[in-house]
């Protein structure tokens, strides 16, 4: 009995050994397969982007004081900047009603020091009611002039609130309906795709009527495969080295743009990788950018303020879910209702159809009444630098 037993126990370890094997082999393909090791080193990459001295090193003294002014609930048409020939110069209006300038002073400067930057010097003017601050950051040695002033309770409205219009996904034709397009009011840019059969042609005859065009980058969209963003767009598994190269490819492609949005890409603009890809890109080539808001997750137009890049939201697309007459009665009065709370406005529609053409030629005709005024899209980056600076 003794010896049976014995037996029995050797082959059950015989039966383990051979199951962990087993499991072993399967555990080294499964991890070898592309999806799994993707994964993988992009798991791996996450958690080098959290450490600490890695975030410290990529973070700018822009980058901090941008967050600054958003930990401090200070809205954008209070926040300004311009590069200057020796410095960044910044101005960040204060609602004297929320915070005094020390208050603000003391948050800049703390998230500066976070990220390495050094505060040069400091001085108070105006009896108090200004205050201008010297930055270095000493990983690139820019300098940054930041001027914090007390906003006027008292700001007059009396300037109309601009609109600006995109026309997106022009590129396929080139036909009468393209020559429509560009004999409506010269203020209404167009959103070209690249790699399309007439990309450059609609360029070259949209400038030509006077229309400012816009690079409409291909971007990867959560719904893909099913939806297809188009030839060499930006997907999130790309290497950085690749979405500059992409990127790059599209500006080469449009030597006449000012400007860029996305082509779909709710995927992409959700990811903060990514974009800084892309707007590094568009910075490089001085292209404003506008985040089209496909998605309520995107975080392309956070960045590409941090970044210091002109830019803007979407406010309302107008061709969305329809374009019956009753959606362009609701769509009017959402823009009454945005132009309450803001004196600059971005739309989007489309250039697909003849409906949609006169769809959006009436939408124009009935916003006469309005107190708008039609701007191209570079118009709503133009800012009235305060006096302090």
């Amino acid at each position: 009995m003794a010896k049976r037993k014995k037996k029995r126990t050797q082959s059950s370890n015989n039966f383990i050994y051979i199951f962990l094997l087993v499991v072993f082999i399967l555990l080294v393909l499964y991890i070898n397969s592309p999806k799994i090791s993707t994964l993988l080193k992009n798991t791996q990459r996450d958690k080098t982007k959290i450490t600490s001295k890695e975030l410290k090193e990529k973070i700018t003294v822009q980058d901090a004081i941008a967050h600054s002014v958003r930990l401090l609930g200070i809205p954008d048409k209070n926040f300004r900047n311009h590069i200057g020939d020796d410095a960044i110069y910044i101005s960040i209006g204060i609602n004297k009603d929320e915070m005094d300038l020390n208050y603000a002073n003391i948050i800049i400067t703390g998230q500066v020091e976070l990220v390495g930057g050094e505060l040069v010097s400091g001085k108070e003017m105006n009896n108090g009611n200004k205050q201008v601050l010297e930055f270095l950051d000493k990983k690139d040695s820019q300098k940054y002039i930041v001027t914090l002033y007390y906003t006027k309770s008292n700001i007059s409205h009396s300037k109309k609130t601009q609109l600006a219009i995109v026309v997106d996904d022009f590129g396929a034709q080139n036909d009468n309906l393209l020559d429509d397009f560009c004999k409506l009011d010269a203020n209404i840019s167009f959103a070209i795709l690249p790699d399309q059969k007439f990309s450059k042609e609609v360029m070259n005859k949209a400038v030509k009527a006077g229309h400012e065009t816009l690079i409409h980058i291909p971007m990867e969209p959560i719904s893909y495969p099913q939806n297809n963003p188009g030839n060499h767009a930006i997907y999130v598994h790309l290497s950085d080295k690749e979405i500059r190269r992409r990127m790059e490819r599209f500006i080469k492609q449009f030597p006449l743009c000012v400007g860029a949005n996305n082509h779909m890409g709710s995927l992409a603009t959700a990811d903060e990788n990514v974009m800084r890809n892309v707007l590094a890109v568009l910075k490089k080539h001085n292209l404003y950018f506008v985040d089209s808001r496909t998605s309520q997750s995107s975080v392309a137009y956070k960045v590409a303020k941090s970044m210091m890049i002109p830019t803007i939201e979407n406010h309302l697309f107008l061709d969305t879910p329809s374009i019956s007459e009753k959606t362009l009665k609701r769509k009017i009065q959402q823009l009454k209702e945005i132009s309450k709370n803001s004196n600059k406005i971005l739309v989007i529609t489309h250039c697909a159809t003849k409906d949609r053409y006169e769809f959006l030629k009436n939408f124009l005709q009935q916003i006469k009444e309005l107190d708008l005024e039609l701007v191209p899209v570079s118009k709503l980056f133009e800012s009235e630098l305060p006096e302090i600076l």
